[in-house]
């Protein structure tokens, strides 16, 4: 039986599981990320907490329910340990009372990843403000996963046939991994480790032209400025601190991210819950492409067992 870690499944707290959007039927719940899982042949996963429900909430009682996702996530770890990890959650442009939660839930219960939105309520985590969240996750060596919010910029041209979910989030992720890229986080932190969702959004498609607003940037201020110039080399040259997850529902676009990162920066992922009918199209994606079966098992497993420092099935951690 191939060994397979879904890199990108999501869990809602209890609490979050019961609202009323969800008729009572909540898809994000352990129980069903497990038995989707098992039904696909996927023995192990990542679980993290997706945080739409923090939109529009105020500062203080996002922290509240931080905390309250910490408590779930121990609680779950330690209960189906050796099937999952869980991964902390945070918030960086909440400041220093986000960023002592982040820390103290590292210390304390020994989360390895944390996960955080692209963006929440118009503010990015390139910021300022966020820096201290950066310099804990690189200096306990926490991989952080970027994910788009339940929203984003111009979601106001959106509103029609799910354009939000299926433009608007990937475009965002794709925003804030470029300004976390051009405002130098990744400069600043060099044992930084970021996977970025659903294959980088679109930033394969647009690092060429960051490549060249960097080269040009005396040349070409008819385009804008590039001041102040906070990074030493041209943007695509930091993707060696940067990981994908393949969830993304097509072949040429895992190719792509495979060409542009390389097959040691990609980690298996299906977005299911809540995508979970797709979890099977997403398995058999991977199974197909025109690679090793080296290669195809440093997806499926192997690469994410290197980056987070452990062996599923074998060594038991959060």
């Amino acid at each position: 039986m191939r060994r397979i870690c879904d890199f990108h499944s999501h869990v809602y707290p209890p609490e979050e599981q019961a609202n009323p959007m969800f008729g009572g039927d909540c898809p994000l719940t352990i129980e069903k990320l497990l038995d989707a899982h098992a039904a696909a042949g996927i023995e192990f996963a990542v679980v993290t907490c997706p945080l739409h429900y923090l939109r529009g909430v105020p500062d203080r009682e996002c922290i509240e329910k931080l905390k309250r996702w910490h408590e779930y996530a121990a609680e779950l770890a330690q209960k189906y340990r050796d099937r999952i990890v869980v991964f902390a959650g945070a918030v960086p442009t909440l400041g220093e009372a986000s960023h002592r939660e982040f820390e103290r839930a590292v210390k304390e219960y020994g989360f390895r990843g944390c996960f955080i939105n692209s963006s929440h309520n118009d503010h990015y985590p390139d910021e300022d403000v966020a820096r201290d969240f950066w310099r804990i996750a690189a200096g306990r060596h926490v991989a952080v996963m970027i994910h788009a919010p339940e929203c984003a910029f111009g979601e106001e041209r959106m509103g029609m046939y799910r354009l939000v979910s299926s433009v608007g989030r990937p475009m965002d992720e794709t925003l804030s991994v470029a300004r976390l890229i051009v405002r130098g986080v990744f400069e600043q932190f060099p044992d930084l480790r970021l996977i970025a969702a659903h294959v980088g959004g679109g930033i394969c498609e647009v690092l060429p032209r960051m490549d060249y607003a960097y080269e040009l940037r005396d040349y070409a201020n008819f385009l804008g400025s590039y001041k102040p110039v906070l990074i030493s080399k041209k943007p695509s040259d930091y993707l060696c601190q940067m990981y994908f997850d393949t969830a993304s529902y097509s072949p040429p676009v895992v190719k792509m991210g495979i060409e542009v990162i390389g097959i040691d920066r990609m980690l298996f992922g299906s977005d299911g819950p809540p995508l979970t009918p797709l979890i099977p199209r997403a398995r058999e994606i991977i199974e197909q492409l025109p690679i090793s079966e080296a290669d195809r098992d440093k997806i499926f497993i192997g690469n994410v067992e290197k980056l987070l420092g452990l062996r599923f099935g074998l060594e038991h951690a959060l």
